[in-house]
């Protein structure tokens, strides 16, 4: 295991978690349109990435719900969208029609008023990709991230793993906002890790940080909840759009 994941991930065999507590996390609304700009932003290109964090959702599944994506309707070709579709599968959208990927998990996976940890990964050279959700339960248990059951729209498909080779070529500067809806509820802990994989794609499982993330050489961004505006990783300049707030609501 590498020393990265050794950072982020706590170890199987303890039985309970020690965790760093977090700031806290922002609060996005899907009436008021509230959401965070990026600028640069982030392109993913054909490489490596990681994109993962906490997300708690207070309305429901029943709508798209926005995770990352880029400036709509003036969205770079090729940038990544990444959204619910219910609570059961995630869609990956190459926008401008470029492409599509989609991972599905058992039934009601996502539940209201639950943190949930969110993990998209694509390794390095074989472009091998995946995504992981994990559910919240308590201070006390480590959280495991189940791998998706199935996926489509790429190649050399098991289970839910493909090969994705996409070129996310556009900018994807938007938080909490896609092209169909927005997030409404909390994210905290939300790092996007753009030219290495933090994760290795074909885990079944990996376990959920049990502290606040930290910045790795190729972060782009990363939202610890402690402030709206602030990017802990120093890359992003920050816009609060529509009033995101600052919550104490957290999941450790």
């Amino acid at each position: 295991m590498s020393g990265i994941m050794m950072m982020n991930m706590a170890h199987t065999s303890v039985a309970a978690a020690i965790y760093t507590a977090l700031a806290g996390s922002l609060q996005f609304e899907a009436a008021g349109a509230r959401y965070l700009s990026l600028s640069p932003g982030f392109a993913l290109s054909t490489g490596a990435y990681t994109i993962e964090g906490w997300f708690y959702n207070n309305l429901n599944y029943t709508s798209q719900r926005g995770l990352v994506a880029p400036q709509h309707p003036s969205g770079a070709s090729g940038a990544l969208s990444l959204f619910t579709n219910d609570a059961q599968s995630f869609t990956l959208d190459a926008y401008g029609g470029l492409g599509v990927r989609t991972y599905n998990f058992p039934a009601s996976t996502l539940q209201v008023n639950q943190w949930h940890y969110i993990i998209l990964n694509r390794n390095a050279s074989t472009q091998v990709e995946t995504m992981w959700v994990g559910t919240f339960v308590n201070t006390s248990t480590l959280v495991t991230c189940n791998r998706a059951t199935s996926c489509a729209g790429g190649s050399s498909i098991s289970g839910g793993t493909q090969v994705n080779t996409l070129n996310y070529s556009g900018v994807t500067n938007n938080i909490g906002k896609f092209y169909g809806g927005y997030w409404n509820g909390f994210i905290t802990n939300l790092r996007a890790t753009v030219g290495t994989a933090v994760y290795n794609s074909t885990d079944s499982t990996v376990t959920a940080p049990t502290q606040p993330l930290t910045s790795l050489a190729n972060t782009k961004y990363l939202m610890l909840g402690a402030a709206v505006a602030t990017d802990t990783s120093g890359v992003q300049t920050v816009t609060n759009n529509n009033t995101v707030t600052q919550s104490a609501t957290k999941p450790f």
